[in-house]
């Protein structure tokens, strides 16, 4: 007796453990090169989420401007109605001031003109 298992072939199972190995190996390294080609899309991806994210907000922020614009007229254009509404009010009751001043000078000339042709109808 030799030894230990000597009498076995020592050829046959390395083998099997290198193919099994490579196997392995091989497994590794399409999941690997898997996984490193989904990243780069991901990334691809990401990097086009972030540009157009960073254009959503430059559009945001233009249409936050002209939003503020457009209030701003809103308001100056308030005021002015406001203004004219307060012009008209004024210029409303001055004009009724003198339609009554113009019934008064009437009423008085009427009162006069009739004064006047009763005197010179008594004379």
């Amino acid at each position: 007796m030799v030894g230990f298992g000597a009498n076995r072939r020592g050829g046959r199972l390395p083998s099997l453990l290198f193919v099994a190995l490579l196997a392995v190996i091989a497994v590794l390294a399409f999941n690997c090169w898997s996984a490193s080609s989904r990243q780069a899309l991901l990334q691809e991806e990401l990097a086009e989420l972030q540009s157009q994210a960073k254009r959503t907000e430059v559009a945001r922020g233009r249409l936050e401007k002209r939003n503020s614009d457009l209030l701003g007229k809103v308001d100056s254009h308030r005021k002015q109605l406001e203004q004219k509404e307060a012009d008209y009010s004024h210029l409303s009751s001055q004009l009724q001031a003198r339609d009554g001043q113009v019934k008064k000078c009437e009423d008085s000339k009427v009162k006069r003109g009739g004064l006047w042709r009763a005197e010179s109808l008594r004379s």
